[in-house]
């Protein structure tokens, strides 16, 4: 073959080669096209039957009536989720009704079956779906894997599924369930002890009498301060003197909270603390409580070795309205 034909061959197959790549290129794109516009069909479909199923619910509870043909033909999870979604939209009789609708139909029950999985995730899931179901049968389900499950993440979630429905169990309870001798204390674990103090305030003051670890006991104290209890100021005052730091910064969060002028007494003390966090606590306490009887001293407290202290007690001063 001469030279000119071997080129002539390959520009043959060059064309040839940039043909079927133009072509393949565009079937593809054609592809992506198709598969996009299905799923945009598809999630449009999907927000609408979520409307319609949502709808029927809400038709569905004043009268006690069955729901229409959108949620006969909803999926056991597609139900779950409309009811998840307006658990957190409706308050009142309205909940009430809906925990009503969620019992009648047994839409627990599929739940549980997930909660008795052998993967952690996958009981995560029941247990925040029962908290957005709400009702006894998911309070019940919920307090019993608090209590038995064997994985800490589920028996963790399941408490604050509770909070979430109001439905706590004992500050004893939580303490078990959730290992709280053992663990370190986590903000969640405050939440949970915060959200169940007005009801438990007898409780948590024979539990801060307990020989806990630092950060069990700096819990049990700052939930104090949520219990609205004025009766439990002797005890604060008692925590104020504890050898822990962490419990004396725990009893001035909650003297805080509370906002009795009776803390004052034992609040001014730990403005002299040893450790400065506390030193700078306090002072943020006698300013919040609107303290004057510490301005001396914390005026004094501006020339502190330490500048986290200085600070504060400069903003209390001014807070309170000393001298410059």
């Amino acid at each position: 073959m001469t030279l000119p034909g071997i080129a002539d061959h390959i520009a043959r197959l060059a064309i040839l080669a940039s043909l079927w790549g133009t072509l393949a290129m565009a079937a593809l794109l054609l592809v992506l096209v198709m598969r996009r516009d299905r799923k945009e069909r598809s999630r449009a479909a999907t927000e609408t039957n979520n409307r319609s199923l949502t709808r029927e619910i809400l038709a569905a509870l004043p009268a006690a009536g069955r729901p229409g043909e959108a949620y006969r033909q909803a999926s056991p999870e597609q139900r779950l989720a409309a009811v998840s979604h307006l658990s957190r939209l409706v308050r009142g009789e309205d909940r009430l009704r809906l925990t009503a609708f969620v019992e009648r139909h047994h839409l627990v029950d599929r739940v549980l079956a997930k909660a008795r999985h052998r993967r952690t995730s996958r009981r995560v899931d029941a247990v925040r779906t029962l908290g957005g179901v709400g009702g006894s049968q998911a309070v019940a389900a919920l307090d019993a894997m608090l209590r038995d499950d064997k994985a800490l993440p589920v028996r963790l979630e399941a408490a604050a599924m509770l909070a979430r429905l109001e439905a706590l169990p004992s500050a004893n309870v939580l303490i078990t369930a959730l290992a709280l001798e053992e663990v370190p204390v986590t903000p969640l674990h405050h939440a949970l002890f915060r959200a169940l103090a007005p009801h438990r305030a007898d409780e948590l003051l024979a539990l801060s009498l307990r020989n806990f670890p630092p950060g069990l006991h700096a819990l049990v104290v700052d939930a104090l301060g949520w219990t609205e209890d004025y009766s439990t100021l002797e005890m604060l005052g008692e925590a104020a003197r504890a050898a822990d730091a962490e419990v004396r910064l725990a009893a001035l969060a909650a003297a805080v909270r509370l906002n009795h002028p009776a803390a004052g007494k034992w609040v001014l003390p730990l403005l002299e603390d040893p450790d400065q966090d506390v030193r700078a606590q306090a002072a943020r306490a006698c300013a919040s409580m609107g303290l004057r009887t510490a301005l001396p001293l914390l005026d004094r407290m501006r020339q502190d070795p330490s500048r986290w202290v200085r600070l504060r007690a400069g903003e209390a001063v001014a807070t309170l309205g000393g001298g410059a």
